[in-house]
């Protein structure tokens, strides 16, 4: 009878171990509203329109593209090239631009976290920086910026495979050229040129602009309760 018992108190301890082990280890819970769903419109790693951030996915980034660096509340500049591309050739993205850095001339900062590789290369990929955004309030991505050296020809194949046959145009100061596939306002946009040192570099810029739209009418709305705020409150001091 003794025994029984002995054998039943080191039933129980073991499974009181197991329970705290399995405590322990759930201890991190990954952010509530970032949800598995299949990536829509263009992707970078199965990131797509809809994906959210997470801890989890700034995890498997960094099993892909090495060490990350991060920053929040970050400035967004759309712009690429010269400061007349988006003019010439992407007005629709040149005027949410400005509406990102408005008021012209001032540090505008978004509630953002950008994540930033520049040793993919170590991990055996093509790519020699990757920059991207991602809202703190949906979690969506926002803007994707990936500079690719000579093996981003074999990455662009790749894309016109995926997505189709792009419109495209060739610049006229110098060698280069840019293609690009639109998805409703949603851009995915790929240039190719020779840097100084005569070499092929290709730059993949995916503007996520509904979501970019997105944050910006919410911040438009919190800005305006703010002026009507600090209005009021003039008013009632006279």
């Amino acid at each position: 009878m003794e025994e029984s018992r002995r054998s039943f108190r080191a039933v129980l301890w073991i499974i009181g171990i197991l329970g705290i082990l399995a405590f322990g280890c759930s201890n991190e819970k990954p952010d509530s509203r970032a949800k598995a769903d299949s990536p829509q419109g263009f992707t970078f790693f199965d990131l797509g329109a809809n994906s959210k951030y997470s801890r989890s996915v700034r995890r498997r980034l960094g099993g892909k593209l090495g060490s990350d660096s991060i920053s929040q509340k970050n400035t967004i500049d759309l712009s690429i090239h010269d400061n007349g591309f988006l003019e010439k050739w992407f007005p629709g993205l040149a005027d949410l631009n400005r509406r990102l850095n408005w008021p012209a001339g001032q540090r505008v900062e978004h509630n953002t976290t950008k994540l930033m590789y520049r040793q993919a290369r170590m991990k055996n990929t093509p790519f020699i920086y990757v920059e991207l955004f991602f809202s703190d309030d949906t979690l969506k991505p926002l803007l994707f910026r990936i500079i690719a050296g000579p093996d981003g020809n074999a990455i662009l194949e790749t894309i016109r495979k995926k997505y189709g046959p792009p419109k495209e145009f060739r610049w006229a100061q110098k060698e280069g050229r840019t293609q690009y596939w639109e998805d409703g306002d949603n851009v995915f946009i790929v240039s190719s040129y020779k840097t100084k040192w005569d070499t092929p570099e290709y730059l993949f810029c995916i503007y996520y602009v509904d979501n970019l739209k997105e944050m910006l009418t919410e911040q438009e709305a919190l800005r305006e309760a703010e002026d009507e705020r600090i209005r009021r409150a003039g008013e009632s001091a006279f």
